[in-house]
C-alpha cells in the first residue's frame, strides 16, 4: 500500500484557537487539567475577552471579534475501499473456469479484506454462477439468489463469448448502487474468447456513464493463444486471443492470467496483491462523537490541511450543494448536510492529500463553517 497522508483529528478534544484569531495575543487559559476543555474556557484577543460555551461548542466575543474556540478529535486512519466488478463469460466451453472464478472469488476478497480494505464485489454471470459463504448468501438461482448485500451484488445475465464488455456497461444501472464514491474501481473479465466492443470504446463509454470511474484498473483471465495453433497450450481451450482484454490490461496496468495454463488459483491472488498496492487512504471521514455535554452543529465545522508537519495549516473550504459543485478548486461536503455522518473531499483535494506522505487533515468544530473558496 502506498504512503499517504496522515489524518490527525485532535486528541482528547483538546481546545483550539481555531477559524480567523483576532492578532498574535490570543491565547487559551484555564484549560481543565484533564486537557479535556469541558469546562468553560476564557481566551483573549486583542478586543475584549470570551467564553466557550461547553454546551454547543460555540464561542461568543463581547468585543466584536472573529476569535472563536474550537475542538477536535481523533479519528481512524483508514484505506480507501475498493469495488470490483467482475464479468464472467459462461458460454458453453466456460464451464470448468467458470467453476474455478467461483471457488477463487471468495479468496481474493477475502485477501483484499483481511488488509483492512473494506471491499464491495458485483459479479455480472448468470446462475450457473453461485458463490458460496461467507462472500454469497449460500443460496443458488436468479434473480440473484447468492447475494449478500451491500458486499456482495449478483447481477443475474448471461455472459456470451464476446459481450461481456458491453453487458459491464449495459448491466450498470443494476450495479451502480454499489459503488463508493472514493473507493478504488477494479473491472475483471474471464473468458476463452475475445471481445466485439473495442478497448477505446469500452473505456470512454465507461467514464461517460460515470466520471468516478475514471482511472479504473481492468484485470483479465483470457486466452493466450488462438485454438488452431495445434500443439500449442491453447489448443482446444482457447476460441480466440483476448486481445481486446490484454490491450486493456496494459492501458491500466493491470493483472492478466493466462486461461490456458488452467491454474486461476495464483492469478486471483495476483489481483487481489494488486488492489491492496493500490489503495490509498480514504477521503470520507467519519464525523467523531462530541465530549459528553457537548453537541455537533453541522455549521461549524472546518477541514484544514498541512502538507507537512511544520507547514502552515490552509483551510479547505466547504462546497455546500455537495459533489456536483466540486469543480477545479475542490473543498469538502457532507454526505447529507441535515444529518451529517461524514466528511467527504472533493476529487481534485482528496488527489492532493494523497500524494502526501507526511501532511495531515484536521476536522474542527466549534467555529462558523467557512464557505468557499471567498472572494
Amino acid at each position: 500500500m502506498r504512503a499517504a497522508i496522515r489524518v490527525g483529528f485532535y486528541v482528547g478534544f483538546s481546545l483550539l484557537v481555531a477559524c480567523s484569531a483576532s492578532g498574535p495575543g490570543s491565547e487559551l487559559d484555564n484549560m481543565d487539567a484533564d486537557g479535556s476543555g469541558a469546562g468553560d474556557v476564557d481566551f483573549t484577543g486583542s478586543q475584549g475577552n470570551g467564553t466557550l460555551d461547553p454546551g454547543t461548542g460555540t464561542g461568543s466575543d463581547p468585543g466584536g471579534q472573529d476569535d472563536c474556540a474550537a475542538t477536535g478529535s481523533e479519528a481512524a486512519n483508514v484505506p480507501a475501499p475498493a469495488d470490483i466488478i467482475i464479468a464472467v463469460d459462461t458460454s458453453g466451453s466456460m464451464g470448468a473456469e467458470a467453476g474455478w472464478t467461483q471457488d477463487n472469488l471468495p479468496g481474493l476478497v477475502a485477501t483484499v479484506t483481511g488488509s483492512g480494505i473494506d471491499t464491495h464485489v458485483v459479479l455480472i454471470a448468470d446462475a450457473d454462477m453461485c458463490v458460496p459463504a461467507p462472500l454469497g448468501s449460500g443460496n443458488c438461482g436468479c434473480p440473484n439468489g447468492d447475494e449478500a448485500l451491500p458486499t456482495y451484488r449478483h447481477v443475474c445475465t448471461h455472459v456470451g463469448s464476446n459481450n461481456a464488455l458491453q453487458l459491464i456497461l449495459q448491466t450498470y444501472p443494476e450495479w451502480k448502487d454499489s459503488l463508493r464514491p472514493n473507493a478504488t474501481k477494479t473491472f475483471v473479465v474471464v473468458s476463452d474468447d475475445n471481445s466485439d466492443l473495442d478497448a477505446a470504446g469500452f473505456s470512454q463509454q465507461l467514464v461517460a456513464l460515470d466520471p468516478t470511474l475514471a482511472g479504473f484498473k481492468f484485470d483479465a483471465i483470457v486466452s493466450s493463444g488462438e485454438p488452431w495453433e495445434l500443439g500449442g497450450k491453447c489448443f482446444l481451450l482457447s476460441a480466440a486471443t483476448g486481445k481486446v482484454y490484454h490491450q486493456l490490461v496494459g492501458q491500466t496496468g493491470g493483472v492478466v492470467g493466462d486461461l490456458c495454463e488452467q491454474n486461476f488459483a495464483p492469478v486471483f491472488q495476483d489481483m487481489a496483491t494488486q488492489v491492496i498496492e493500490n489503495a490509498t487512504i480514504s477521503c470520507d471521514y467519519d464525523i467523531p462523537d462530541p465530549p459528553e455535554g457537548e453537541t455537533i452543529n453541522p455549521g461549524k465545522v472546518n477541514v484544514e490541511y498541512r502538507p507537512s508537519a511544520n507547514a502552515a495549516a490552509q483551510p479547505l473550504y466547504n462546497v455546500p450543494a455537495g459533489a456536483a459543485d466540486c469543480g477545479q478548486a475542490g473543498g469538502w461536503y457532507f454526505d447529507n448536510p441535515a444529518t451529517p455522518a461524514k466528511i467527504l473531499l472533493c476529487p481534485t483535494t482528496c488527489n492532493m492529500v494523497q500524494q502526501s506522505v507526511d501532511g495531515r487533515v484536521d476536522v474542527l468544530f466549534g467555529c462558523d463553517t467557512a464557505v468557499g473558496p471567498p472572494s
